[in-house]
């Protein structure tokens, strides 16, 4: 069962407060939580505008309601108060959430019909037309009471859940991370964070990956991937290989640079490791989505590929897809010049 926000009103001094335990923070800005698996996968198939729209929906849902200041939790988002929250906190013209919310209706999220509406008992007296009578939307309370809003009545957007929008891109989720929502504006900049969602967030373990590695994951070019390392703020660290001499000595591993007119020897480079500015979110749902879906006979479209970099000497030896050329991280107090990231190979 899921965590449900509720808030209380402190009269006396006029703020809204949550009590302890409850899904919000107060005072914490609105974040976007970016999972790693569907970014890439909307990527490579063209749907990152869809996806980031998803995400912001799931943002403006994460306390119950399409209105930011309604915090009762409800299943469905009101299409009007989407359209406003979205040009408000987002930066999209009504005509793009329109057009974007057309264009992913029934993949990650369904437009419905609105609620059904009762009529007040004195628009049937005869004085009325039924255009003169307000329409009356039912709203389901927490004990299962109708309470009743003489709001126009419009469309709601039901979002689709994690593993439903999973099982669409026939994808794992992968791993999750927050982006604050104030960076989380323009086109340009949302495909950038979801693009650097690929990469861990800052404090994490990563390993090595070629710039054609990421093109063949993401299907970002290697321009674009510049480009886009610029404006989500993408770090990169170099490494390099080395390996045991007879004597167990740690020695860099070196290869020949063919130049214009002569050749040299040069320490050995691998791919670089990537980091962005995020935070790491909790494992919520995507631990119990990821299993629900490998228990499912899936055609995932390609084969998996054999892992190269290892952290620790155990996980290489439980391995099972190694690569012919493998890697294991070097320990700090080992490492030739201190703060390099230094791997030998296996």
């Amino acid at each position: 069962m899921s965590k449900l926000t509720v808030l209380d009103k402190d009269y006396n001094k006029g703020q809204r407060v949550v009590k302890s335990g409850d899904y919000q923070v107060a005072g914490r800005p609105l974040f976007i939580r970016l999972y790693s698996g569907l970014s890439v996968a909307a990527l490579k198939a063209g749907l990152d505008k869809e996806l980031a729209l998803w995400y912001e929906l799931r943002a403006i849902n994460s306390s119950g309601s399409s209105n930011p200041s309604q915090q009762w939790s409800s299943g469905r988002l009101v299409l009007n108060d989407v359209v406003a929250s979205l040009v408000k906190h987002f930066g999209y013209s009504q005509a793009t959430v329109y057009r974007l919310l057309q264009a992913g209706d029934g993949k990650l999220w369904d437009i419905k019909d609105p609620p059904p509406i009762r009529v007040a008992a004195w628009a049937t007296n005869a004085k009325h037309s039924y255009s003169d009578v307000p329409t009356v939307r039912s709203r389901q309370s927490g004990r299962g009471q109708d309470n009743y809003s003489t709001e126009i009545s419009s469309s709601v957007i039901q979002i689709k859940g994690l593993l439903r929008v999973a099982e669409w891109f026939n994808t794992y989720t992968g791993w999750a991370v927050e982006v604050p929502a104030r960076d989380f504006k323009g086109r340009r900049a949302k495909t950038a964070w979801l693009y650097a969602s690929f990469f861990k967030a800052d404090g994490s373990k990563a390993k090595p990956i070629s710039r054609d590695s990421i093109k063949a994951a993401t299907g970002v070019l290697r321009r674009q991937q510049q480009r886009y390392d610029k404006v989500a703020g993408i770090k990169r660290v170099a490494n390099f290989a080395f390996q045991q001499d007879d004597k167990g000595k740690l020695t860099p591993m070196l290869h020949l640079v063919d130049g214009k007119s002569r050749q040299w020897l040069k320490n050995r480079r691998l791919g670089n490791t990537y980091h962005f500015r995020a935070l790491k979110a909790s494992r919520g749902m995507t631990k119990r989505v990821n299993a629900e879906l490998r228990q499912r006979s899936f055609d995932w479209g390609e084969a998996r590929l054999l892992k190269r970099f290892f952290l620790t000497a155990r996980s290489l030896i439980r391995s099972s897809e190694r690569d012919n050329e493998a890697f294991i991280l070097v320990n700090k107090r080992d490492r030739l010049i201190k703060g390099r990231m230094e791997w030998c190979i296996a």
